[in-house]
C-alpha cells in the first residue's frame, strides 16, 4: 500500500470504509456524523476530531479559545445532520513538562463552551505525550430518524446554500503566521473566527425539521473539497457563481491588502464551520423566509446541483466558466 502523503486523508478513509457495518449503524464512515438506529423513531450521533500541538494549533494558542474550539467543532458535525449534542468524552495526551495551568485554562473555555450548547463532559483519558500536547474529543448527539441530513440527497437541480460569510478563518490563519498588520477591527473578527468558531446548532436543527433540505455539512476543509463530498455521495455536480460567494469586509479588506484572490482563498480555505446544504427548488424562498425570521446567520444561494458525477463548474464575474481547481485542505497531502 502507498503511504499516507501519495494517498492522502481521504483516500485512506475510502479505502477502510469498504468494511461493512452492523444493520443498526445506519450511516458509518463517509458523513459529519456516525448515525446510529436507538429505537423505531431516535437515532444516535457519533462523531470525533483531534487536534495536534504543531499541526492544529500553534504553541502559543490561546487556551480558553483552543478548548471553545475542540468542542465547537464537534458540535459543528452535529449540526450538520440536524441534531442536538447531548455527552462529550475528551483526551489528552501531555508532555510531563507541560504546564498544568494551560490544560486549566483550556478546560475553562471547554465548559464555557458546553454549558452554553446544554454539552454534559462525562470523562476521557490522560496520558503522557514526548512532545506534543494532543487533544481528542467525541461527542454524541441525537435526533429523530426522519429529519437526518447527509450527504447523499442531493438532486439535480436542487440549489447550493453556504451560511454566513466564507474564508474568514483563513485570514485569521494568515494573520498570525504571516504577521501581518490590520485595521484592528477586521484583525479581532477574522482572529475570532479562527479561533473561536461558532457551530451553527439551531441553523442546522431548524433546516433539518423542514424535510427541504437534500444533502448537507458543514465546511471544514473548504467549500471547494466539501462541495465535492456531497457530489461524490450523491452521484451528481455542481455549478457555483463567483459573484454569489458571502464575503465580509473584513476578509475583503484582508485579501486587498495581502493581494490574495478572494473567491479562490474563500473556496478553498478551511475551518470556516459554516453549513454547506442543498434545498428542493420549490422550497428555496419559504427557507430563506424562515431563517431570516430567526436568529440564525444569513443563507445565501452560491449555485445548483447539476448533472453528471464530482464535476464542479465555477462561472467567474466576466461570465466565463472553468472547473472548480482549487482543493481543501488534506492533512498528507497539503503537507510539504
Amino acid at each position: 500500500m502507498p503511504d499516507f502523503k501519495s494517498i492522502g486523508e481521504f483516500g485512506f478513509i475510502d479505502h477502510i470504509a469498504t468494511h461493512p457495518t452492523p444493520k443498526h449503524v445506519l450511516c458509518g464512515i463517509g458523513d459529519d456524523c456516525a448515525v446510529i438506529a436507538q429505537s423505531d423513531t431516535q437515532v444516535r450521533l457519533v462523531t470525533t476530531d483531534m487536534m495536534v500541538e504543531r499541526v492544529h494549533f500553534l504553541t502559543d494558542t490561546p487556551p480558553e479559545g483552543l478548548g471553545h474550539k475542540l468542542l465547537a467543532v464537534n458540535i459543528s458535525d452535529i449540526a450538520a445532520m440536524g441534531g442536538t449534542p447531548t455527552d462529550a468524552v475528551i483526551s489528552l495526551a501531555v508532555p510531563a513538562n507541560h504546564d498544568a495551568g494551560y490544560l486549566e485554562r483550556l478546560y475553562n473555555g471547554l465548559y464555557a463552551c458546553a454549558d452554553r450548547f446544554n454539552v454534559a463532559i462525562v470523562g476521557g483519558d490522560t496520558t503522557r505525550s514526548h512532545n506534543q500536547l494532543v487533544l481528542n474529543i467525541s461527542l454524541t448527539g441525537q435526533m429523530n430518524c426522519n429529519h437526518v441530513c447527509y450527504r447523499s440527497g442531493a438532486q439535480i437541480g436542487d440549489l447550493i446554500y453556504v451560511s454566513g460569510t466564507l474564508g474568514d478563518a483563513s485570514g485569521g490563519l494568515s494573520l498570525i503566521q504571516d504577521q501581518i498588520e490590520m485595521d484592528q477591527t477586521d484583525r479581532t473578527h477574522l482572529l475570532r473566527k479562527f479561533h473561536r468558531p461558532e457551530p451553527r446548532l439551531e441553523l442546522g436543527q431548524t433546516l433539518a425539521a423542514t424535510d427541504a433540505i437534500t444533502a448537507m455539512m458543514d465546511v471544514s476543509d473548504g467549500v471547494a473539497s466539501d462541495l465535492r463530498h456531497i457530489c461524490q455521495r450523491s452521484e451528481v455536480s455542481a455549478s457555483l457563481q463567483a459573484s454569489a460567494i458571502p464575503l465580509s469586509d473584513a476578509f475583503l479588506n484582508f485579501c486587498q491588502k495581502t493581494k490574495k484572490d478572494a473567491i479562490q482563498l474563500a473556496l478553498s480555505g478551511g475551518e470556516d464551520y459554516e453549513l454547506l446544504f442543498a434545498i428542493k427548488p420549490d422550497r428555496a424562498k419559504e427557507i430563506e423566509s424562515l431563517v431570516q425570521k430567526s436568529s440564525a446567520p444569513k443563507i445565501t444561494c452560491i449555485g445548483q446541483i447539476t448533472e453528471g458525477k464530482d464535476a464542479i463548474q465555477i462561472t467567474h464575474e466576466d461570465n466565463s466558466r472553468s472547473p472548480l481547481t482549487v482543493t481543501g485542505y488534506d492533512h498528507f497531502k497539503s503537507t510539504p
